[in-house]
């Protein structure tokens, strides 16, 4: 059954490092690549006909913004799969600030985007969540459990 991952974090939380490292044979969907929704849709569903693993490298920190892409992958046969990415606000302002030209984004919408993100669940449809961190060693991918998370 092919795959499709759904990436969750705000800007800066290593959303696209993980999926470069983890996820490199996926058909990557990226609106700040693509640009446009028209060309998300068109990229998704050349993947849909392919039945290409792919993933969704966007934020999607909201329950309705993942919803469309969870139902376009039950729709055609897809598991879905979701990373949610600690999202320590200071921290990945930090790691925005080493960031140079177009990939670095002012402070202020990070900040935004954290103020709208909700944790993933079951319940929206997903067949996996994993909890994802980076750390001193490495990164760490953990399943994911239901009851709230004290820190993102």
């Amino acid at each position: 059954m092919p795959v499709l991952a759904i990436m969750i974090g705000i800007q800066a939380s290593g959303k696209s490092t993980f999926c470069r490292n983890y996820l490199s044979g996926y058909d990557r969907i990226n609106l700040d690549t693509l640009h446009t929704r028209n060309k998300e849709s068109q990229a998704m569903n050349e993947a849909f006909e392919t039945k290409q693993d792919m993933v969704i490298d966007n934020t999607n920190p909201s329950v309705e913004e993942r919803e469309k892409y969870i139902r376009s992958a039950k729709e055609n046969g897809y598991k879905v799969v979701g990373y949610f990415m600690q999202s320590k606000l200071q921290e990945c302002i930090a790691r925005n600030e080493k960031r140079e030209g177009k990939a670095k984004i002012p402070a202020k919408a990070i900040a935004a985007t954290s103020n709208r993100l909700k944790m993933p669940s079951y319940q929206e449809g997903f067949d996996a969540l994993y909890f994802v961190m980076f750390t001193d060693t490495g990164v760490s991918v953990e399943k994911w459990k239901e009851e709230s998370l004290d820190e993102f």
